[in-house]
């Protein structure tokens, strides 16, 4: 196929945008010239007090000197770059749109974002992609101003101080000369949904066959593949289709806010709110008030660790009632619950029989942060209720990703591990604080950090003392790299970049890519070697399509037969330990997410969709609880204005206490994502 199809437009209701110039492709001086720079050299040392018919002077002279250098001297480029100069096909003040994806934990977005000029402005859902339908959320809208933030990393660093990209391609050639079959090399990275990525990783895994390979998520995953494998067997998942759902129930688990809903998964349950229809019916029991418990049709708040409680309850009543021998040998080995007061009991009760009368139309959903032994308690609910295969399909899974963070820590502390290549999150912030796992990287000889910003990762912190990793590389925004993507129906997406790189970043599959070969690509041509094998061959016609559209079609995932295996999951159960007395419940925000948006102004000042509170977070406590701990109330506005000291296994957290009706009693929630230590602008 032509090199020359570097990306495609979509079209909108004008017609075809035509995309490339006859300067481009008659690869003329003149083009060259006026793609080089955006801005020509020395346009920042103009003295301020210059007139503008000296500064248009200075400009044209910059520009000449820069063509007469860039055009005898430097090799052919592809440029993806703001227009110096208008071209004849492009309209001013017209934009043109491209469909793209944004990576996600739970299945990347696919969206169409509108350039000016060839600057991305504006971020907008797919239209065409079912999984969008045009509809997109508060973090792809938010995540141009992440692409054009000064904070962003801007630097390759070799323990701190600013190196040369070639610097570090000879270390890492280095590294990666001597690695031999792997022993002491691990990575950590992020649930990655891009097939180009977990294809280059297998590759490594081949070439490092005794290498250490983790992943590691703060907000979930771990529990419900546990739960899911001991239900359904490996490489199964279980996907809620609360569309065929006349009865939804759910256990600490908000599905359609931030914390698990989707674009998708929102859409279906809305469907069947319309009155004009039979109406779905929602009970909702959490612990602290959520969109999805403001939807509910009946509300029960308890405990987050009294969860267990209630779907421990809820089956045995309705393993009494239907008679199921595969939950009823699952409840038989799960702990005895503590007993409910008598309208929690009625409750539970009236919600089974709810359920019951309509088997098969009926669903349980329950949140990540529940143990897999309860996910695996829901998955026999669902079993004895006939939603497998109705309300509940299964989906073929690329099984677990590799070990845990735990077991990463574990190595690195026994000494195993010499070389660390660290790809995206921040797990010196969000880790577990009980690894320690800023301290950890101080035992690791060499570090390698890539990552969109200079984090907390970037150091390896102990007793308060920062000290940079080995290398940091910076990360590619993703408007600004080829990658693709798979959405939460499980279609491929793709992943064009609007605009090239502003600081040298260079993407998850270019450095990968790099320690296998040696050579340092685009990931134009990785992409398209992971595309043709999808779509069992590649040409022209079928690549620009991909590209236009923004998927392939034909790939969504087909729904899989769930057979429910009641022996595991029994197993399982029996695991299970309750909890008692006051807790802490750590909670996603809406805005910030995990701390990965913190510097991001535009969320920051969007208020909570239940608390309204901006640019911070605080202790949601019930009003029963706020009195029981003492907590002031200022006389004159009735807020509560008591600081609470927090102290969890030598850990200790100071922090503002808010009064949340609607709070479960004894429950504390935090929203994660605040205390950040880097030093960024917002």
């Amino acid at each position: 196929m032509s090199k020359r199809i570097l990306n495609h437009p979509q079209e909108k209701q004008t017609g075809p945008q035509y995309w490339r110039s006859l300067g481009q492709v008659a690869e003329t001086p003149e083009f060259k010239t006026w793609v080089a720079r955006e801005f020509p050299e020395g346009a920042s040392e103009i003295d301020s007090e210059t007139s503008r018919r000296g500064f248009m002077k200075y400009m044209a002279a910059s520009a000449a000197l820069a063509g007469l250098s860039l055009s005898a001297c430097r090799r052919e480029e592809k440029n993806l770059v703001p227009f110096s100069r208008g071209v004849e096909w492009n309209v001013p003040g017209k934009p043109i749109f491209y469909a793209t994806s944004r990576p996600h934990r739970r299945g990347a977005q696919p969206l169409v974002v509108a350039t000016y000029d060839g600057r991305p402005t504006k971020v907008e859902g797919n239209p065409f992609h079912p999984a969008s339908n045009g509809a997109t959320d508060i973090h792809s809208q938010s995540s141009l101003l992440d692409l054009y933030d000064p904070d962003r990393s801007r630097h390759f660093r070799h323990a701190g101080v600013v190196a040369e990209e070639k610097d570090f391609t000879a270390a890492l050639e280095a590294l990666t000369k001597d690695a031999g079959d792997g022993s002491g090399i691990a990575f950590l990275t992020e649930h990655f949904t891009s097939p180009t990525f977990r294809r280059l990783r297998d590759e490594v895994a081949k070439k490092f066959p005794k290498m250490l390979w983790a992943e590691y998520e703060p907000l979930g995953g771990d529990e419900a593949r546990t739960a899911n494998e001991a239900s359904f067997g490996a490489g199964f998942r279980a996907i809620p289709n609360v569309e065929k759902a006349d009865a939804i129930l759910t256990l600490d688990c908000d599905f359609l806010g931030f914390d698990e809903g989707t674009l998708e998964g929102i859409r279906a349950f809305s469907k069947r709110r319309s009155p004009e229809q039979n109406m779905n019916r929602l009970y909702v029991v959490e612990n602290r008030y959520t969109v999805t418990g403001g939807m509910a049709d009946h509300r029960l708040r308890v405990q987050a660790g009294k969860i267990a409680n209630v779907a421990r309850q809820l089956a045995e009543y309705i393993a009494g009632k239907t008679g199921d021998a595969a939950m009823q040998s699952v409840v038989a080995r799960f702990p005895q619950a503590s007993a409910f007061s008598a309208e929690q009991g009625k409750w539970i009760a009236e919600a089974a029989e709810d359920l019951i009368s309509k088997k098969g139309a009926a669903v349980v959903l329950v949140g990540y942060r529940q143990p897999a032994a309860v996910q695996a308690l829901v998955h026999s609910i669902n079993a004895a209720l006939g939603a497998l295969g109705a309300t509940v399909v299964g989906r073929k899974t690329s099984g677990r990703s590799g070990a845990s963070i735990g077991d990463l820590s574990t190595a690195i502390s026994a000494g195993n591990v010499k070389t660390l290549f660290i790809l995206g999150g921040n797990p010196a912030f969000n880790a577990p604080a009980d690894l320690k796992f800023g301290a950890l990287l101080r035992k690791v000889k060499t570090v390698v950090r890539h990552g969109l910003y200079e984090d907390e990762t970037s150091f390896a912190t102990e007793n308060g003392k920062q000290q940079w990793v080995a290398w940091h590389v910076p990360a590619a925004h993703y408007l600004e790299a080829w990658g693709d993507g798979r959405a939460s129906d499980n279609s491929t997406l793709s992943q064009q970049p609007m605009i090239l790189p502003l600081y040298g970043g260079w993407s998850e599959i270019q450095l990968l890519n790099f320690i296998l070969t040696g050579k340092k690509s685009d990931g134009l041509d990785l992409v398209q070697a992971t595309f043709k094998q999808i779509a069992r061959g590649i040409d022209a016609e079928s690549w620009a399509k991909f590209l236009h559209d923004g998927f392939l079609a034909g790939s969504k995932a087909e729904p899989q037969t769930l057979n429910f295996n009641a022996a595991p999951v029994a197993e399982l159960a029996a695991t299970h330990q309750s909890s008692e007395g006051m807790e802490i419940v750590f909670a996603p925000c809406a805005k910030v997410d995990d701390g990965r948006y913190a510097n991001n102004g535009w969320l920051q000042e969007l208020p909570d969709p239940i608390t309204k509170l901006t640019w911070d977070n605080a202790a949601l406590v019930s009003p029963a609880t706020a009195e029981k701990l003492g907590l002031t109330q200022d006389q004159k506005n009735g807020l509560f204005v008591s600081w609470l000291r927090i102290e969890v296994n030598g850990g200790m957290l100071e922090i503002p206490a808010m009064v949340a009706p609607g709070h479960a009693d004894d429950s504390i929630t935090i929203a994660l994502g605040y205390g950040r230590t880097f030093e960024g602008r917002v």
